[in-house]
């Protein structure tokens, strides 16, 4: 049973949840066919900022879509914003097509044909960005922690991901033993809308726990490890303890 559920949890819920991220970020119009669609990229270019509402591709031939690129002073305040509808890779730099620059000093509005930024920016410094681990299948995402950590990037999100792609289908059998608190006491003790309340308020617990800990895990508050195991761990040992009070 358990590991039915993690197969249809790998090969099926992740692509449904990154074909329906991406459809949204691409304003429910057609998705570009790309496995490493990625939408609402932020990018650091030393002072600078490179905003991209969508990204598809890999290596040299990736593609922007609505990009936004922000020039800012030694004081980090903005003092040009460059909008373009498209950007490719110029090997350095990308170049943008169709450029519209608005100069915040003088508030003058020009155009331009093109025009290249982020001369500092690599093709894989940006497949490396706003990486998606709940659109990924566990083989994919263990390529993609294994290359963040040799470029020196925090994993711990993604590392997290990982361990709950285990975890969490394992709900499916903790919700029945959550449940049992109400069926096995039934006929010794009766309650029957007590324990029935008992039990779906431990199962309700145990998703925002679940979240929680998860969420907890991405700030570092908690190891991977800990922040996908803990909560099921934690309501199993529940689970067990109340049931077993219940038969005595």
């Amino acid at each position: 049973m358990i590991r039915p559920a993690i197969a249809f949890q790998d090969r099926v819920v992740t692509r449904a949840t990154g074909t329906l991220k991406a459809w949204e970020a691409n304003q429910w119009g057609p998705i570009p066919p790309s496995a490493s669609f990625r939408s609402n990229v932020y990018l650091r270019d030393g002072p600078n900022v490179l905003l991209a509402k969508t990204v598809s591709g890999n290596g040299a031939a990736l593609r922007m879509e609505d990009v936004t690129w922000y020039r800012r002073d030694d004081q980090a305040m903005v003092v040009e914003k460059v909008h373009a509808p498209r950007a490719v890779y110029a090997a350095p730099g990308w170049r943008l097509e169709n450029v519209t620059r608005f100069d915040v000093k003088t508030t003058a509005l020009t155009s331009q044909p093109s025009l290249t930024v982020a001369t500092g920016l690599t093709p894989r410094q940006v497949e490396l960005s706003n990486i998606d681990g709940e659109g990924q299948d566990i083989a994919t995402l263990t390529r993609t922690i294994s290359a963040l950590r040799a470029a020196g990037r925090h994993s711990s999100e993604l590392e997290g991901q990982w361990w709950h792609r285990f975890s969490g289908p394992l709900a499916a059998l903790l919700m029945p033993l959550l449940g049992a608190i109400a069926a096995f006491g039934l006929a010794r003790s009766g309650q029957l809308l007590v324990r029935a309340a008992i039990g779906m308020a431990l199962g309700f617990a145990y998703f925002v726990i679940d979240n929680a800990a998860l969420a907890i895990g991405n700030f570092g508050g908690y190891p991977p490890l800990v922040a996908a195991w803990a909560p099921f761990l934690l309501f199993l040992l529940i689970g067990e303890t109340v049931l077993i009070r219940t038969e005595e």
